[in-house]
């Protein structure tokens, strides 16, 4: 992958969960020459309610790779000791997860007085998620790196969903808009043709 990608184009993987921390830390060590972006969730990460901050920081403090984590994580709270203990080097709160936007910008601004990278993880299969990343992204600390991108999922998003940018991602960019609220409208009329027979009656 590295081959392929070059030295312009940053490279990431998400390993888990489920590593042990000496395997944690042989594979972020073999990894060291390949200059990664992060390792994610290693030990733990999806549909696990909690953050084991003490066993991150060993293996952070273990090598020169940086590890990421923070998906699962609800409220400003819950990240305090991961980030006051510089248990990781980079944070991937999921805006839907951690309680809005409001939070997930707290949490950023935390994490940049400790030295903390920020690369949030992508909201569900939508556009809607899509456009609270980019506004939240806009007015995020220097630490900021970048958030994982939510596609459109099933296609039909793209046609109930209005106001993003067309192409929405540029050379790896994508412009911020300067619209109200998150900047995007939700199309009733476009979305009842979607909506299943038991549902028909929802928007009503």
């Amino acid at each position: 992958m590295k081959e392929e990608l070059g030295d312009e184009i940053g490279l990431a993987l998400d390993c888990g969960p489920g590593h042990t921390i000496s395997d944690s830390i042989r594979l972020a060590r073999a990894l060291e020459p390949f200059n990664l972006l992060w390792l994610e969730d290693l030990i733990t990460g999806d549909y696990t309610p909690y953050v084991m901050a003490d066993l991150y920081r060993e293996v952070t403090m273990a090598t020169t790779t940086p590890i990421h984590t923070g998906e699962q994580i609800y409220l400003r709270q819950n990240f305090r000791e991961l980030i006051e203990t510089n248990a990781v080097r980079v944070i991937g709160p999921d805006p839907e997860d951690i309680g809005g936007i409001a939070e997930m910008k707290w949490v950023a601004e935390y994490a940049d007085l400790h030295g903390i990278q920020m690369a949030p993880h992508g909201i569900f299969d939508g556009l809607i998620g899509l456009a609270a990343q980019v506004q939240s992204g806009a007015v995020m600390p220097e630490n900021y790196i970048a958030f994982e991108y939510s596609i459109g999922n099933p296609k039909w998003w793209y046609d109930i969903v209005e106001g993003l940018p067309d192409p929405i991602v540029k050379k790896g960019l994508i412009e911020v808009w300067d619209k109200p609220g998150i900047g995007v409208d939700f199309i009733v009329k476009a979305a009842r043709k979607y909506l299943t027979e038991e549902d028909k009656t929802f928007f009503d």
